[in-house]
């Protein structure tokens, strides 16, 4: 096996997202070892087919890299078609893959409800992103407004809410306006169970050496 890890997103946007993460020093970012990996030939999403299709078929699209990489993750939305519990998609992927060759070398990250919600910080980045410049800040006024509660970490709404704030802040293609949010932004402040999915296993896979 020459490659490292395989990363399959549901779809074009999340690839972009998780590439534009992967692209920036994310071993730095994730608190693991630098490992190779190419974000051109590492990460990708299959067009014919979306969260559904990757929830029922993961194993099938990732059998091609069975022998070519070392490790497998997969990253999918969990708010699509009956709209399972995310923990049930998960081990729906989970069994398939280990039942196809993937046992101790896979991972899986289902993002609940969706992709947004892993946008969503406190952050001046996201405001940048957003072309927001306006006082108060972002987080005080969507507070303001019943968007944001008091205490929670990511709004109520977050598909909705950032694209309507793309739209009126005229803030360009949403996938770029994400693309750079993933670029930029910290991830000490990300407390989502997909996103510690992701961490935790490319630190268990790729530990970072202890002075």
């Amino acid at each position: 096996m020459s490659r490292e890890l395989v990363i399959l997103c549901a779809d074009g946007t999340m690839r972009a997202v998780l590439g534009a993460f992967f692209a920036r020093q994310f071993h730095h970012a994730l608190g693991c070892a630098p490992f190779d990996f190419d974000v051109a030939r590492d990460i990708f999403n299959d067009p014919l087919e979306k969260d559904g299709g990757v929830h029922r078929r993961s194993h099938e699209i990732l059998r091609q890299f069975l022998t070519t990489h070392r490790r497998a993750l997969v990253v999918l939305d969990q708010q699509f078609g009956g709209e399972r519990p995310a923990a049930t998609v998960r081990a729906d992927i989970e069994r398939l893959l280990d039942a196809n060759g993937w046992q101790d070398r896979r991972a899986v990250a289902v993002i609940d409800p969706e992709l947004e919600v892993l946008l969503w910080q406190d952050n001046p980045h996201v405001e940048a992103a957003l072309k927001y410049t306006g006082q108060p800040s972002l987080r005080q006024r969507l507070e303001n407004e019943g968007k944001w509660p008091a205490g929670q970490p990511k709004p109520a709404a977050p598909k909705e809410l950032i694209q309507a704030l793309i739209k009126s802040q005229r803030a360009g293609p949403p996938v770029a306006v994400y693309s750079q949010i993933a670029n930029r932004v910290a991830i000490h402040g990300c407390v989502d169970p997909a996103f510690l999915t992701i961490r935790d296993a490319i630190r268990t896979w790729f530990p970072a050496e202890v002075a």
